[in-house]
């Protein structure tokens, strides 16, 4: 199960890289000089935090897929009854977390483009949080199975 874990997280942060890579720009030579002030309308970037945030928590969702599987193989029952339909099969959970994952991601983005950014922010450490805890949980559920 680590193995799989670790292969998967790095899946994530291979999948991550190109956020940072969208942060830099080559100047387009061809476009006429622009006049003084004209920055003013250059998106700022992001920074470290957002991709940061973004891996983090793509790796909680990892875990907590991860988790709940090995947790429901020792018969545990899934406490979430929106989640209770596909845990039992792991294609619809990955699915799930999948798309539960870069949907947040691109609403995040969204925001951060529609100069949002302390919402941008703010939805992410929230998302993280919830993540965060959940994945506490499934750990002190698999403890308690021991």
């Amino acid at each position: 199960m680590v193995r799989k874990w670790l292969g998967t997280l790095f899946i994530v942060f291979i999948a991550a890289s190109p956020a940072f890579a969208e942060d830099t720009v080559a100047p387009d030579v061809t476009a006429p000089i622009a006049p003084r002030g004209a920055d003013a309308d250059r998106q700022p970037s992001r920074g470290p935090l957002l991709p940061v945030l973004y891996v983090s928590l793509a790796a909680l969702n990892v875990y907590d897929g991860s988790s709940t599987i090995a947790a429901l193989k020792r018969g545990a029952m899934e406490a979430n009854p929106l989640a209770a339909g596909i845990v039992g099969r792991p294609a619809a959970l990955w699915a799930a977390k999948t798309g539960v994952t870069a949907g947040t991601i691109v609403v995040a983005e969204r925001l951060w483009r529609q100069h949002h950014r302390a919402q941008a922010i703010g939805m992410m450490i929230a998302s993280n949080g919830v993540m965060a805890v959940v994945a506490a949980h499934n750990a002190s559920v698999i403890r308690r199975m021991r």
